[in-house]
């Protein structure tokens, strides 16, 4: 716990350096207390087909951090914020182009079902 899934658009220009910035924020939430790096599994999913609405930029960077339930909400928002903050940081040249939507959004991973 946490898994990090990151999906981005294959426009980004920042999708070549995609196991650096797995890397970078497998680092960012270690530095949260109690998470350790051994328990933090990373990995990407790249979008060649999407749609976005109109006014939307036209790329996007989504993040979804799975979490096992029962964490306390301090936790949650702890580690949204500090990936948020780590993933603008990885997508600022796309961001400060217009050309990109950073998101993240924290779900829980039913303690009761999920299986190591």
């Amino acid at each position: 716990m946490p898994h990090i899934h990151l999906e981005t658009t294959a426009d980004l220009q920042e999708n070549g350096e995609i196991p650096q910035i797995l890397e970078r924020l497998i680092i960012a939430l270690a530095s949260v207390e109690s998470i350790s790096t051994t328990s933090i599994k990373a990995y990407h999913t790249l979008r060649t087909n999407w749609m976005v609405g109109e006014g939307h930029p036209e790329g996007f960077a989504h993040c979804t951090l799975g979490v096992l339930s029962g964490r306390s909400p301090e936790l949650r928002a702890k580690l949204a914020d500090t990936a948020f903050a780590e993933l603008k940081r990885c997508f600022e040249f796309s961001d400060q182009e217009g050309g990109v939507a950073v998101t993240l959004e924290v779900r829980d991973m039913d303690a009761l079902t999920y299986r190591r």
